[in-house]
Formats: structure tokens, sequence, C-alpha cells
């Protein structure tokens, strides 16, 4: 359009005639003659074919990409699980329907949703948050492999209103406890605590919304009070008023937890993620102003108030233990001892410990549980088991357990000198040592009476008795209250070995 206008100039405005116009411009005399001779409205729709047959965005493709908005509706799809302009054209591609280009198809797409009153035009105002003066809290679904199986949990963010600084973390609840246990985290990571934190209406923190007002959880009151910070909520369905940690979970789980990645245990995805954030700050810069993240992070703990005493976030649950010793808690089962049957009891559940407590006294600890399987402890039922030895094979706390490779020896060769009942009940009794043993000293102890050829629970006990006895710092503790050459500390089992090969024999 510039070239025309230059043209129609020296035509018009210069007197240049048509062949110098050819000329000095290179084209023929035909084109310039044409450009003189119309009228300025019709140049700007010159070269427009508006009844051309299209090649690209055929009706064809056209009604594909509305079959797809029908199967939508169809199927009741959420906004947030409609089909994309990516995987549209990716489709329609493979099935030789569309031959044209990503941007042709993104921008029909849009033009069709618009048409059908699925996406509408917002308007948003621009905002300007002062360094340190508020932090944005949000998470989102992902999927991880823990020791090779599949779990879904979930990206809690952290981020710094236009600052571009992040912090993220993953659990596998979004109960209350990950929660305060994320907070905890955060605050330690930026260095202080923010006057103000924005959320959007999550249940954990929001327990009734009437109009504009929120009525906060005690859990979320909580937080306030521990940390001295103020929380601000989103309105219903406006994440774009936190649209820095919203932008930010899903950079999280783009670049920090691409495809499906295995770890070995809750702690290490977080210990990953914490090492991608740092490293994030210390290499990157901001991408408006270049100015390096670490300086922002330095100018961010400036402003920062002070960390609070540490606390360990739980949540309490009271439970009633049922006849096979076992609280359930969040869909699994922890073992108490069988003295609390049917009694009722307090759980503390942190994100990756379960306490039970009987009114002070705690009466049992466990690994939290994720994924369908319970935690029981073997110890928890040993008097039940030795009262029933029958049992004992088939007993879930002893499927479930993974022996010592001398303890296993122990138990065949109880079985081959007692039967099945009775090895089961002095394997059972062995077991039990372990309450006053250290589990190094009751290996030991049945190690050497496997060596003497002592099967039973009887020798094993005298064997840790006598071991106990022999203790240098048990001697030192006598020689003041007795006469050292009075006693002989030395332990000659020799005589003992013979005796029991000879009733073997």
């Amino acid at each position: 359009m510039d070239e025309i206008n230059k043209i129609r100039k020296s035509f018009f405005s210069e007197g240049k005639n048509r062949n110098q116009i050819a000329k000095k411009h290179n084209r023929s005399w035909g084109t310039i003659n044409s450009i003189v001779r119309m009228q300025r409205e019709e140049l700007k729709d010159r070269g427009k074919h508006p009844d051309r047959v299209k090649k690209v965005m055929t009706p064809e493709v056209i009604k594909a990409i509305e079959d797809y908005f029908e199967l939508e509706k169809r199927q009741g799809v959420k906004k947030k699980q409609r089909y994309t302009a990516t995987q549209i054209y990716k489709e329609l591609k493979e099935r030789g329907i569309y031959k044209g280009k990503m941007r042709r198809m993104q921008a029909m797409v849009i033009a069709l949703r618009k048409k059908e009153g699925q996406t509408k035009a917002h308007s948003f105002l621009p905002l300007d948050f002062p360094i340190g003066s508020a932090l944005q809290v949000d998470h989102g679904e992902c999927e991880i492999k823990i020791e090779e199986q599949r779990y879904k949990g979930y990206l809690f963010v952290a981020s710094i209103p236009g600052q571009v600084l992040r912090y993220c973390q993953i659990f596998p609840t979004k109960a209350s406890e990950s929660w305060g246990e994320f907070h905890e985290r955060s605050f330690q990571f930026f260095g202080g605590v923010f006057p103000r934190v924005i959320y959007d209406n999550d249940a954990v923190l929001i327990k009734k919304i009437i109009g504009s007002e929120r009525k906060q959880t005690d859990f979320s009151l909580g937080l306030e009070e521990h940390y001295g910070f103020g929380s601000h909520f989103c309105n219903v369905r406006a994440g774009n008023e936190k649209g820095s940690v919203e932008n930010s979970v899903g950079y999280c789980r783009r670049n920090f937890l691409t495809g499906f990645p295995s770890f070995i245990s809750w702690e290490s995805p977080n210990e990953f993620l914490s090492d991608c954030c740092l490293k994030d700050i210390e290499t990157k810069v901001h991408y408006k102003t270049g100015e390096k993240l670490s300086n922002l992070m330095q100018q961010v703990k400036e402003v920062l108030t002070p960390l609070p005493p540490k606390k360990a976030w739980c949540r309490w649950i009271d439970c009633r233990v049922n006849k096979y010793q076992l609280v359930n808690v969040d869909h699994h089962q922890y073992s108490v001892p069988e003295r609390f049957i049917g009694g009722f009891i307090r759980v503390a559940l942190t994100t990756s410990k379960v306490e039970i407590f009987k009114e002070e006294e705690l009466v049992a600890e466990h690994q939290r549980q994720y994924g369908g399987k319970d935690a029981l402890n073997l110890d928890h039922y040993l008097d039940q088991l030795k009262r029933k030895p029958g049992a004992f094979p088939y007993a879930k706390p002893v499927t479930q357990s993974n022996f010592d490779p001398e303890l296993l020896k122990m138990w065949c060769r109880l079985s081959k000198k007692y039967g099945n009942r009775e090895a089961n009940r002095q394997f059972v009794s062995i077991l039990l040592l372990r309450r006053r043993w250290s589990q190094k000293e009751l290996l030991t102890g049945v190690a050497q009476a496997l060596d003497l050829g002592a099967i039973d629970c009887a020798a094993v006990e005298t064997i840790l008795r006598q071991k106990q006895l022999s203790n240098n710092s048990f001697i030192e503790n006598l020689q003041g209250i007795m006469p050292t050459d009075a006693i002989k500390w030395d332990v000659d089992l020799s005589s003992y070995k013979e005796l029991c090969q000879g009733i073997a024999l």
C-alpha cells in the first residue's frame, strides 16, 4: 500500500506521466495505469478474491472441527478439558482432512468457539505489587511414580506476583496438613513471612461464602495467627485475580515434572523441586526488566517479617479401634496394641506420619500410607499370635513383614525340631524378645544360638542375658562394690554346645 500511495502522489501531485512512473518503480505501464484510474476505496480491496474456492480451511475441515464441539456437548466435557486447537490439528492431520498450518487451525478454532458462544472477550486491569508485599498460593493435580507405583499428587505453588519468583512442592493429599506444611516450607524458602497471602476459595480455608464475605475455617485462622499475615480470597471463578500463581502451577508442572517422573519416596520429589526452584532463581533473569532473579530474591528477603518458631502442622481425628486392632484413617488402616480394642483414641496426621494417642500416651506411630496399603505393626499382634500359633503363617501382619535371614533360618530349624504349632509359638516368643533387646542384639543372639545348636527361645534369651552380664560397662559398675577376683565374667558355652548336639543325635 505504501508503494501505491507513492505512485498516486507522483501522478496527481507531481504531474509525472505514466511512462516516467513505470520506469521509476520498475512496474508495467498497465499496472501504473490501473492504479491511477482506480478510486481509493477500490484500492483497499485490490488483490482480494472473495469468490475464490478455499483449498485449506475447507467446509469439510470446518465441519470436522464443529463435530468435536458437538462431542464435547454430548459427553458433558468440562471447560478445562475441552479439545485444544493443537489436539484437533494433530487428529485432523492424521486423518488427512486438514493440510494447512497450525496457526490457521488455531485462528479457526477461536473463531468457531466465539461463534458458538463458548468464549468471551474479557478485560483485565494491569496490577503492580510492591516487591515483597504479597504471596499467591495455589495447587494443581499431577501424576508421579513412587517405587514404580503410579500416584496422583497435588503440586502446591507459591509465587510472588510480578517478580517471577516461585516455589513448589508436591504432596499426596491436599488436606490441611499439606497446606500447613507447604506454608512452613515456603516461608523458609523465601526467608520470611509476607504481610498478605492471596488464595482462591479452597474448602480447606473457607467453610462458607456469603456474598462478598468469607467464613474462614479454624485451620485458616490458625495459619494467620501463627505466622501473622493477612489473607485475601479471590472472587469465585476468578482465577485471573491470582494469575501469577496460576501460570506458575503450569510452569512448574511442564518444566519440572515433564513426562511421568519416578521417585523412591514422597520426599524425593520435594528435594528435587526445591533444587529446581533454586536453580531458576540463580540462573535466570526477569523476562521484562532483565534483572537477575537472585537480586530480586535478596530484595524480597529484606522486607519480609522474620519467621516464627517452626511448627509441625497436623490434623487431629477421633477414631475407635476395631476388633482387628485397627483404626481407619482416610481409607487406610493402622494397627495399635491389643489392649486398646474397642476404645476411642486420637490420631495426629501429618503429611508423612500417623501418631496415635490414648489421652496423653503415644501408643503407636506409623509412616502414613497412600495408595491402598495398610500399616500393620507385627509387634502389636505378637501377644495374640502366641495364644493362637496356628494362625501365624496366615496372619496379615506376618505376611507383610520382611524377616531377617537369621530369623527365617531359626524358624525353619524350629519347624524341624518341634512341628508347626510349637515352632510358631517358640518363634513368636523369640520375636517378643525384641521388646527388651535391640534388633541388632537379638539377631546376634539368634545367630549364636543357631551356631551352638540351641534351637528354642530359652536358649536365645540365655545367650542375650549372658552377653548383657559380660558387658564392660556393667562390670565396671560392679567393681566398686565387689572384689574383681571373686567374679569371672568369661562365658564358655562349649559344653552347652556339645550337650545340645548330643541331644540332637
